[in-house]
């Protein structure tokens, strides 16, 4: 066995080992499984001594034989990491420039030999073409960079990306499912200033399609719950009309998830509420139900601030109370009447 897997082999043992010391004797039985010989590992050992990862307790003494061994040892943790971190270090100084190591110094050893391969190969894709100057959908990109056209999106290497400070810069075109959407005949898509309505549930979006040319949305979309955060970066492909504002409103159920779907959207797209869809639901009583969807008080919190003050309470003690309005509670000449008057 050569002397570097048994030195492998030891710092595995050790690094699992929970005490903060260990006896001579429980390393060489560790090693007793493999073809090692006693000066190997004795050197081995002493190899350790000097990179102060195993220190000798001397109070123990030592075992006498040539070269001579600590009975026990103290575990300087410290040292192990100090290697790792070296390793991170050493590659930071071969690979591409625009490869960024720094998140790695936090983590374990495992996390960052599970990345290093591919990390490996980004660096020669780099080291060849330097960084793209054009958008290709991802799996075309995954393949130039792994060899894999799924790793991006089927095999974690969007967030080794994101970790080595790279998705951005990769160009890497949505790989959102296409939007669901009606467009308005009526009006023109040359107007520079154009608004969209997205609607949560199907029943809902049914239902203002029927007078979809009477209203002063340029499209109608589909929201299908939370597969529209992600869905709407397709707009702009699907939907490439130059030169043109655009503003987005949603309306959806008025409950704690509906909430956290809206401020998703507003965050990442700039998605306005359709406050007055809100209000008239608003009219309604609620209804018990939907009690283990996960809640957001920094969510509601925004919400409450786009609401006048007496609706936002209003809701907030709804949701508070386990109720909650289905958008279902407007029936399609109101939701029609109100989309005639704008949101």
């Amino acid at each position: 066995m050569e002397s570097e897997d048994i030195r492998r082999q030891l710092l595995s043992h050790i690094q699992s080992y929970k005490k903060s010391t260990i006896l001579l004797e429980e390393l060489a039985a560790f090693m007793s499984g493999h073809d090692v010989n006693y000066p190997s590992f004795a050197e081995t050992i002493l190899q350790l001594e000097e990179m102060q990862i195993l220190v000798g307790v001397k109070a123990h003494g030592r075992n006498g034989k040539r070269p001579a061994l600590a009975y026990q040892y103290k575990i300087r943790r410290v040292f192990m990491r100090q290697g790792h971190l070296q390793r991170i270090q050493q590659h930071s100084a071969q690979f591409h420039p625009s490869i960024n190591l720094d998140w790695y110094y936090g983590q374990s050893e495992d996390t960052w030999n599970k990345d290093l391969t591919y990390i490996e190969r980004i660096h020669h894709f780099l080291a060849m073409h330097g960084l793209p100057v054009s958008e290709v959908p991802a799996p075309e990109r995954s393949y130039q960079l792994t060899g894999d056209e799924k790793w991006i999106t089927d095999g974690g290497g969007r967030v080794v990306l994101e970790r080595l400070g790279l998705w951005s810069k990769m160009l890497i075109k949505p790989v959102s499912d296409p939007l669901m959407w009606a467009f308005n005949p009526s009006l023109e898509t040359s107007q520079s200033y154009q608004s969209h309505l997205i609607i949560e549930n199907k029943t809902t979006f049914q239902a203002l399609l029927t007078g979809l040319s009477t209203l002063p949305f340029s499209t109608l979309i589909f929201g299908s719950g939370w597969k529209i955060v992600g869905n709407l970066e397709m707009f702009h492909l699907q939907y490439p009309v130059q030169d043109v504002q655009h503003t987005f409103y949603y309306f959806g159920d008025l409950d704690w998830e509906g909430i956290r779907i809206w401020h998703a959207l507003q965050v990442k797209h700039m998605v306005k509420l359709a406050v007055e869809f809100y209000l008239a639901c608003l009219e309604h009583k609620g209804v018990p139900g939907k009690l283990n969807q996960i809640r957001s008080e920094a969510d509601l919190a925004t919400c409450r601030t786009v609401l006048p003050e007496a609706a936002g309470e209003q809701l907030e003690n709804m949701l508070r109370n386990g109720q909650y309005i289905p958008q279902e509670v407007l029936g399609r000449e109101q939701l029609l009447a109100i989309g005639r008057l704008g949101v």
